[in-house]
């Protein structure tokens, strides 16, 4: 914005007009001298409003003779992005608004105005202009009849206050603005890294629900069922507490795979491990070691409900499974052994399970509970 000059004249006089423009506007004289002696020591030598009063100061003053006149004009120059930099205001112009209600109506849209108030008399006591427009540094008194010098005294320190205060506002503003932009910024690249981190959190619990599941039946994998069987030990140990550990191989699922193909064999195993979930209690554990081999932890307080489980589990394998070229029957094999009346560790526990399981698969399927005189071993 360039320095602004602008000044309002508002009085209901119009001789006061002329008065004023008599002293604000000459022509470059001889009498100028005292003026710029008078800003060289106000503002120094190199200041821009000096710089501008060597070459001739230019006000450009306009006139307004009433308050609601003056609202009017000192509206339109703000929106005219030309505003007023001083207003020299007459206290009396009946029968309108009296200069201390111009003020304050000029001052409620445009509060960084400088005015100066003309008076002969006082029609205000201070106390009474502090309670109507507050205490402020963006109001002098002149008065009437006025001095020249105090005239051209006033529009130079006050035009000058005025650009010094838009410089500093229009640089708050501009940093505000900076400040402003840089939080944009700052938001959105905090939500690029909350998405970030959210896909990054998605994308390592996807790996590690990869790590320790099946990719075919969704089933925990070995490792998963290591580790919550292991989990399963020490929670019955320290609570005095029996589960079961079982083994279940398909019947004759190796020979439906070979004749029928590997997506037969896929269906089967899905098929499987669904209706077995639909058995299951959130307590049990179900996975798939591998083949058509799966392994189960059966929290109990008995010897006789797991093998109960079992025997519903095998009994699921009934309904023969819809393939694409015809339906097939499946036979399980169910192996159990029991904590902690067989084995107190992990391994132990899921051998003595694995060799119930071929004993129940060399007796042509059902269900078989570890015996202590069983061989350890499962047949080759």
């Amino acid at each position: 914005m360039s320095y602004n000059t602008r000044i309002l004249i508002v009085d209901d006089n119009e001789s006061i007009h002329e008065d004023f423009r008599k002293v604000l506007i000459h022509e470059k004289s001889e009498d100028l001298a005292a003026l710029d002696d008078l800003e060289s020591e106000l503002f120094g030598a190199d200041t821009p409003a000096n710089a501008a009063a060597n070459e001739q100061i230019s006000y450009e003053v306009d006139s307004a003779f009433q308050g609601q006149e003056a609202l009017a004009m000192v509206d339109k120059a703000a929106e005219e992005d030309r505003p007023y930099s001083l207003v020299f205001m007459d206290v009396r112009m009946p029968p309108g608004w009296d200069g201390i209600e111009t003020i304050s109506r000029i001052w409620m849209r445009h509060p960084y105005v400088e005015m100066v108030l003309c008076t002969a008399y006082s029609d205000y006591t201070w106390d009474d202009i502090i309670t109507k427009l507050g205490c402020t540094d963006k109001l002098l008194f002149l008065r009437k009849p006025f001095d020249a010098v105090a005239v051209q005294q006033m529009a130079l320190s006050l035009t000058k206050k005025w650009n010094l205060g838009e410089q500093a506002r229009n640089y708050v503003h501009t940093l505000e603005k900076e400040v402003e932009h840089r939080t944009v910024q700052l938001q959105r690249l905090l939500k690029e890294l909350e998405s970030k981190n959210a896909e990054l959190s998605s994308s390592n619990n996807d790996l590690k629900h990869a790590a320790l599941h099946d990719p075919l039946t969704g089933l925990p994998n070995r490792i998963l069922f290591h580790d919550r069987l292991q989990h399963t030990i020490e929670l019955a140990s320290r609570d005095k507490e029996h589960f079961a550990v079982a083994m279940l191989d398909l019947n004759a699922f190796k020979e439906i795979n070979d004749r029928r193909g590997h997506l037969a064999g896929d269906k089967i195993l899905q098929v499987v491990s669904m209706r077995i979930n639909t058995l299951l209690r959130a307590s049990d554990t179900v996975a798939r070691l591998g083949g058509d081999e799966f392994a189960f932890v059966l929290p109990t307080v008995d010897r006789n409900a797991p093998h109960l489980v079992a025997e519903k589990i095998l009994s699921a394998l009934d309904e023969p499974i819809e393939l694409d070229d015809g339906p097939a029957k499946i036979y399980g094999s169910i192996g159990l052994a029991l904590y902690p009346g067989h084995s107190i560790d992990n391994d132990g526990l899921l051998a003595m399970a694995d060799a119930a399981m071929y004993k129940a698969k060399r007796q042509g399927g059902g269900v078989c509970v570890h015996e202590p005189t069983e061989a350890m071993n499962s047949p080759s």
